[in-house]
């Protein structure tokens, strides 16, 4: 069955409304906001981020090399340079007392602010 003219052109007309329609759809899907504008939004987000951030902290006082070695600029050597000095030295009072360690400078202190804790005392505090 073949198609006369006249309705081959209405196909195709049909057909670039289609395209169309669904080019605008996916545009105006991508422009969506993906976050709560406003001030509330914006305080339930910096609430999340700070519980997440809280969750991922890593107790250097009671870590393995294994966990070390997913915090930023910690590679296997490293983490088992802090693990051989913990043994060797003691627990960490704070986290900036991992600055004893070979290898951790400044750098790697300000990289590991925010992902590192030590829990000290008999209450639990956490640094």
């Amino acid at each position: 069955m073949w198609l006369t003219r006249e309705e081959q052109r209405t196909l195709t007309i049909l057909g670039l409304v289609a395209l169309i329609g669904l080019g605008v759809l996916l545009w105006q899907r991508q422009r969506l906001p993906l976050t709560i504008e406003g001030p509330i939004g914006q305080t339930r987000a910096a609430q999340w981020d700070e519980q997440l951030t809280a969750a991922r902290r890593v107790d250097i006082n009671t870590a393995g090399v294994a966990e070390l070695e997913r915090l930023p600029n910690v590679g296997p050597a490293l983490a088992g340079r802090i693990v051989e000095d913990r043994e060797a030295h003691g627990p960490f009072e704070t986290p900036e007392a991992l600055s004893r360690v070979k290898g951790i400078g400044p750098r790697t202190l300000e990289a590991l602010e925010g992902y590192v804790t030590t829990v000290r005392g008999e209450d639990g505090t956490n640094n």
